[in-house]
C-alpha cells in the first residue's frame, strides 16, 4: 500500500516530507491554493525534487449538486479546471467531496453529477474518488456507497470519520459492501468529542479491527496520512502505527529495512 501525507494549501510543506512517504497530497482551488497563483513547471519540479508523486484535494465549499442546473455546471466546469491543474502534475488521484444543498441531495440528480466529475477526471488521466464525510456534515456513509456504486465512481474512505459516524463494525460492514469502489484512504486518528485529524493512535480510532479489515478488501488501496500538523515526526509515527495496522509495515517502508 503506497501511503503518501497531506500537506494541504501548504506546498513548502513538501520540502519537509519524511522519504518514507511516496507522494503528498496537497489542496487547490477555492479556498485553498488558488489556481492563479500555482506555477505548475515550478510545482511539478518540486514534487519530482522530492521523488513524490502527487496527489489533488478538490475544493470542497461550493456544493457539487444543487437544485439549479447552470449552477452545477459552472462547478463541475470550474472543478474541471482545478483536474486539468492536477494532471499537468501528473496526479493519479484527486478527492473531491460528494456536497450537495437543497434538492441537490436528490439521489438521480446527485448520482449524475458525481459520474460528471469523475467523467472529467477520466478524460485527463486522473481517478475522482468521492470521499466518506458524513460525520462532518457529508453524505451519509452507507448513502455514499450506494450513490458511489449507482454512478460507477471510486471511493476515498475517510478512516477517521467512518469510524466516527458508524464505529469499527460499521467500516468493517461498509467495506465488505463497497470495498470494491474504494481506492483512496484518509487516515488519522479523532475522538468522539469532535477531535479529527490528529495523529494515529491517539484518540479513539480502532485501527486494530479497521486494519484488518482494510488489509482485507483494499490493500492495493493509496493511503494519504491527513494528520493536520507542519511536524513530520507526527506524521512518520502515524505511518508506521497504520501500516502497522495494515500488517504492511515491513513490505514497502523504505526506512524499515
Amino acid at each position: 500500500m503506497d501511503i503518501g501525507a497531506s500537506t494541504g494549501p501548504y506546498v513548502e510543506r513538501i520540502e519537509s516530507l519524511p522519504s518514507r512517504f511516496s507522494f503528498a497530497e496537497i489542496a487547490l482551488g477555492e479556498g485553498e491554493l488558488p489556481l492563479a497563483d500555482i506555477d505548475t513547471d515550478r510545482l511539478a519540479e518540486r514534487f519530482s525534487r522530492h521523488n513524490l508523486s502527487a496527489v489533488v484535494h478538490l475544493p470542497y465549499r461550493q456544493p457539487l449538486s444543487t437544485p439549479v442546473d447552470r449552477i452545477d455546471d459552472e462547478t463541475v466546469a470550474y472543478l474541471d479546471r482545478v483536474l486539468k491543474t492536477a494532471a499537468s502534475l501528473d496526479a493519479h488521484t484527486a478527492v473531491a467531496h460528494p456536497s450537495a444543498r437543497g434538492a441537490g441531495h436528490a439521489t438521480d440528480r446527485l448520482t449524475d453529477r458525481m459520474s460528471e466529475l469523475a467523467a472529467c477526471g477520466r478524460s485527463r488521466d486522473v481517478t475522482v474518488c468521492f470521499e466518506t464525510v458524513g460525520y462532518a456534515g457529508g453524505v451519509e456513509l452507507h448513502r455514499l456507497g450506494d450513490l458511489a456504486t449507482r454512478a460507477d465512481v471510486a471511493i476515498c474512505l475517510d478512516v477517521g470519520y467512518a469510524y466516527l459516524e458508524a464505529g469499527a463494525e460499521g467500516v468493517a460492514e461498509f467495506l465488505d459492501s463497497y470495498g470494491d469502489l474504494v481506492e483512496h484512504l484518509h487516515v488519522h486518528g479523532a475522538r468522539h468529542r469532535g477531535d479529527t485529524h490528529i495523529p494515529v493512535g491517539s484518540g479513539d480510532v480502532e485501527y486494530g479491527p479497521i486494519g484488518t479489515a482494510l488489509a482485507d478488501t483494499v490493500d492495493d488501496a493509496t493511503a494519504t496520512i491527513e494528520v493536520f500538523t507542519d511536524d513530520p515526526e507526527y506524521l512518520t509515527l502515524s505511518a508506521q502505527k497504520f501500516r502497522s495496522a495494515v500488517g504492511n509495515d515491513a513490505a514497502s517502508d523504505p526506512e524499515s529495512a
